[in-house]
């Protein structure tokens, strides 16, 4: 594993692409909140919307990582899938920080959370429960959380000790080991997995 300590060229490059990333995420995030709030409102009453929409962006987020993880990056064969394998490859080598972030270009993050914005604000033209607010910034803060754990957890930066089993369990999917496509909060993983990982340990 690469220490941060060591603050080669490429793990400095590598930094500063997670830090604008982040602030990419939190403005336009930011922004896309903004407009939800004004254009759908807060949710009734007293903006309840917010508490739900920001519980329903955490599971939508969840989901969302996992099936972009599981099939265009591990069962695609287009460009995503070929990053997605650098990335792998690359783990444990001097070139593991060149690809360990998200994107290279703060672009992708907002090409990112406009897409991810539009069947949220469907869903506010169809039913109007006031959620997108809360969605949105749920979404941006798990976001940002994704990329920086995921960067400490690849390149050996400090990580709280409720998080270790987290990080065990990510470098679990790089060690070969099929599922593990949540990063850091592995609902999804073990609400479509749970029963294949019981296989499994059941004939070993």
């Amino acid at each position: 594993m690469v220490h941060v300590a060591e603050k080669s060229p490429e793990i400095l490059r590598s930094l500063a692409i997670k830090r604008r990333n982040a602030w990419t995420a939190l403005a336009t995030g930011g922004l896309l909140a903004v407009y939800a709030g004004r254009t759908y409102g807060l949710g009734a009453p007293r903006g309840v919307g917010i508490l739900f929409g920001f519980l329903a962006g955490l599971l939508y987020a969840n989901l969302f990582e996992y099936l972009l993880h599981r099939y265009p990056l591990h069962s695609g064969s287009g460009f995503l899938a070929g990053r997605h394998a650098l990335h792998h490859d690359s783990e444990g080598t001097p070139e593991e920080a060149r690809y360990v972030n998200f994107a290279k270009s703060p672009w992708v993050v907002v090409l990112l959370f406009a897409a991810n914005a539009l069947p949220v604000f469907a869903l506010e033209q169809l039913l109007h429960p006031g959620l997108a607010p809360g969605i949105i910034a749920a979404f941006t803060l798990y976001y940002i959380l994704y990329e920086e754990i995921h960067w400490r957890m690849h390149l050996g930066g400090w990580l709280p000790g409720w998080l270790q089993a987290a990080r065990r369990h990510h470098l679990l999917h790089h060690g070969g080991f099929e599922g593990r496509y949540n990063v850091f909060l592995p609902l999804c993983d073990w609400i479509f997995q749970r029963h294949h990982w019981k296989d499994n340990a059941a004939h070993h």
